[in-house]
C-alpha cells in the first residue's frame, strides 16, 4: 500500500510506494525541502484551500499524522481493545479541541 508524501510549504501532494529507507527524507520537487509521509488515506485539499492547509500543518506539528485515532480505548484484564476511530477535523478551531481530547494518541 501506498503513502503521500506532502510539501506544507507547496502544498504538493505525490503518490508513492512505502520506502522504510530513502522515502523518508523525500524532497519537494518544487522547493527541495523534506516532505512528510502521511497515510495513503490522507486526502489533501485544494492548492487554494489554505485554512485547510494551516489546519493540516497544525495537526502534523501536534503529532497527528493522519494515523488511526480511536475514540475509546479500554484495557480489560491486560488486554486492550480499540474502538471507533475518529474523522479528522477540517478547521482550526476544531483541530485544536482534537489534539487536547487525543493528545495521548499523538506521535511523538
Amino acid at each position: 500500500m501506498g503513502h503521500k508524501k506532502v510539501c506544507l510549504e507547496c502544498k504538493v501532494t505525490l503518490n508513492r510506494p512505502f520506502d522504510s529507507g530513502s522515502e523518508l527524507t523525500y524532497p519537494c520537487p518544487e522547493c527541495g525541502k523534506s516532505m512528510t509521509l502521511l497515510p495513503h488515506r490522507f486526502r489533501p485539499p485544494k492548492k487554494s484551500e489554505n485554512k485547510k492547509w494551516e489546519t493540516i500543518k497544525f495537526l502534523i506539528d501536534n503529532g497527528f499524522y493522519f494515523q488511526h485515532i480511536y475514540e475509546k480505548i479500554e484495557t480489560k484484564n491486560g488486554v486492550t481493545s480499540y474502538q471507533n476511530y475518529v474523522a479528522y477535523p477540517d478547521n482550526l478551531r476544531d483541530a485544536k479541541d482534537f489534539v487536547l481530547k487525543y493528545k495521548s494518541q499523538a506521535r511523538q
